[in-house]
C-alpha cells in the first residue's frame, strides 16, 4: 500500500458493519476487539488507548484524560464519552478489572500492552499467504472491501464520519487534540467548546450503536467530496 492511499484511508460505513462481521472469525483476542470500537468512538491514537490508565477514565462522568505525556502533542487531551464507548470500557473492566491498565500486557505483570501490539494483530488478519510462525492462523480474516487498514485509518475514520453527522471541522480538530495549525488561534482560540465536543461525541456513537448493532437497515449517510 502506498503512502497516499494509507494516509487517505478512511472505513465507509458499509465497512463498519462489514468489519463487525468478520471480527468473530478473526480469533481476535477480547481487548482487541474491543480497541477497535474505541478507537472508531473516540478517535483516539492507537499509542493512547494502548497505555489508557483507569485512573484516568472517569465512566459515571464520562470523561477519559489522556495525560501530556501520553498524548502524541503533549497536551492533556479530555475525551467525553459515548454510551457506546462506555459500554466498550465497561467490557475491559469486567474481563480484567484489576490491573491499573485498561490493556495490561498478558506477560508482564504490572505493564501495558506493547503499543505495536494492537497493531499487528490486525495487520496478521489482512495478509495473504500461509500464517507466520507463532503468529494468528486467521489471515486475511479482515480484509475489507475497500482495501488493507490500519489502527490510525480508525481515527481517520471517526473524524470522517463525525463530520459527515453535522460535527463542524473546528470541533472535529479539538476531538482529535490537534494543534491549531494557526499561531493567533493557538494564542487567543483557548475555549474548549466541551458541549459541542460532548455533542459530537454523542452523534458518533450513537451512530455506531446503530451500525453494530444489528440495525443493517441503517440509511448510509452521504459522503461529501
Amino acid at each position: 500500500m502506498d503512502s497516499k492511499v494509507e494516509r487517505d484511508r478512511v472505513l465507509s460505513e458499509a465497512e463498519i458493519r462489514e468489519l463487525l462481521a468478520k471480527i468473530p472469525g478473526a480469533k481476535l483476542q477480547m481487548r482487541t476487539e474491543a480497541a477497535i470500537w474505541l478507537m472508531l468512538a473516540t478517535g483516539c491514537r492507537v499509542g493512547e488507548i494502548s497505555r489508557a490508565t483507569w485512573s484516568a477514565i472517569d465512566l459515571a462522568g464520562r470523561v477519559w484524560t489522556i495525560p501530556a505525556e501520553v498524548a502524541k502533542n503533549a497536551k492533556e487531551h479530555k475525551i467525553y464519552l459515548s454510551a457506546f464507548a462506555v459500554k466498550w470500557f465497561e467490557v475491559l473492566k469486567t474481563e480484567d478489572g484489576c490491573s491499573d491498565w485498561v490493556f495490561p500486557a498478558a506477560n508482564k505483570p504490572g505493564e501495558h500492552v506493547c503499543v505495536k501490539s494492537i497493531a499487528k494483530q490486525i495487520g496478521d488478519r489482512q495478509r495473504d499467504g500461509s500464517p507466520m510462525q507463532n503468529r494468528s492462523q486467521a489471515v486475511a480474516s479482515l480484509k475489507l472491501r475497500g482495501g488493507g487498514w490500519t489502527p490510525h485509518d480508525l481515527r481517520r475514520s471517526a473524524a470522517t464520519l463525525a463530520g459527515e453527522l453535522g460535527t463542524p471541522p473546528y470541533v472535529i480538530e479539538r476531538m482529535l487534540n490537534h494543534q491549531q495549525r494557526n499561531p493567533l488561534e493557538r494564542i487567543y482560540q483557548r475555549q474548549s467548546l466541551e458541549a459541542e465536543q460532548r455533542e459530537g461525541w454523542r452523534l458518533l456513537g450513537e451512530r455506531l450503536e446503530l451500525l453494530t448493532g444489528g440495525a443493517f437497515n441503517v440509511v448510509p449517510l452521504k459522503r461529501t467530496a
